[in-house]
């Protein structure tokens, strides 16, 4: 990440220092140009449009070279948090991650990401975070419901520079209610199956977004619907795995106990036991007889 600060700072001063050099020319130009007039001498090139076409050049040079180098950038950030993706079966880390590095490429104020429950089918809060890189409690999270049911029924995402003056959203109590104006919501997909959403806002200024930001949050947001499942696959795994464990346990002990039935058979089929239980049933018979014998002397 630290390179690519460094070549944004080397495209800022480089472009900055052709700027310096074109004020000096243009000033130093103009100058010549007075001295050559009050000699009385007039080119028949018109050197000052020359150059000022050169500056206009030059700017939307500088212009494109600063777009570029930021979609660079962000390209950079998707390539390593798929890096932490890829390497990382901690969602709530994960997760973290992706949202703080989306409010820190888009300048939003807040983040939010939310899944759908398997069960209930309910939309729960997940990550919430600010450009502090701070955890939000659910109490904190301000967001507009109507806006997310919006993206996930149309599965498309949703931006707006300004809600407040949006007449898509004029009915919408949240977004009037909170003030809500930069908004941004990406649906989350896995297989062709929404799974949730990307939320990002920011309530102070307008404008924040621009659609050119869309290919890179959809991406994003595709990278976190793969952390998520992968997540949820490795945890099903690992119940599946104890499950399995469990009932292998049980069968082992079924397995000893089955053993221990057919040893005990085993033994008392032996002619060897057959003639020592003989022998114990008549001691037992003889003690008997010999308890009844006693009993009648008595009386």
């Amino acid at each position: 990440m630290s390179d690519q600060s460094d070549s944004k700072v080397t495209i800022s001063e480089t472009f900055g220092r052709i700027s310096q050099n074109m004020d000096r020319l243009e000033s130093t130009l103009e100058q010549t140009l007075q001295a050559l007039r009050k000699r009385g001498i007039q080119l028949s090139v018109d050197l000052t449009g020359m150059v000022r076409a050169l500056r206009r050049d030059l700017d939307t040079v500088g212009v494109s070279a600063s777009q570029n180098a930021g979609r660079l950038h962000q390209l950079q950030e998707l390539v390593r948090t798929t890096a932490l993706i890829n390497s990382s079966l901690d969602l709530s880390s994960v997760l973290e991650e992706v949202m703080d590095t989306v409010i820190q490429l888009t300048g939003a104020e807040r983040g939010y990401l939310m899944l759908h429950d398997k069960n209930t089918g309910q939309l729960e809060l997940k990550t919430a975070r600010n450009w502090d890189r701070e955890t939000l409690t659910e109490t904190e999270a301000i967001f507009s419901r109507g806006i997310i049911n919006t993206a996930i029924q149309q599965k498309q995402p949703i931006l707006t520079t300004n809600a407040q003056d949006d007449a898509r959203f004029q009915a919408m109590q949240s977004v009037m209610s909170h003030a809500l104006r930069s908004i941004v919501c990406v649906p989350l997909s896995v297989r062709g199956h929404i799974v949730g959403v990307l939320y990002a806002d920011n309530h102070i200024g307008q404008g924040v977004f621009n659609p050119e930001s869309l290919p890179i949050l959809g991406a994003f947001a595709n990278q976190a619907a793969i952390a998520i499942e992968n997540a949820r696959l490795f945890s099903q795994v690992k119940a599946d795995l104890v499950k399995a464990e469990r009932e292998v346990q049980e069968l082992r002990i079924m397995i000893d106990e089955t053993k221990k039935e057919k040893q005990l058979r085993e033994i008392t089929n032996t002619e060897y036991f057959k003639e020592l239980e003989a022998k114990a049933k008549n001691l037992r018979r003889r003690s008997r007889e010999g308890d009844e014998d006693k009993e009648t002397e008595e009386e």
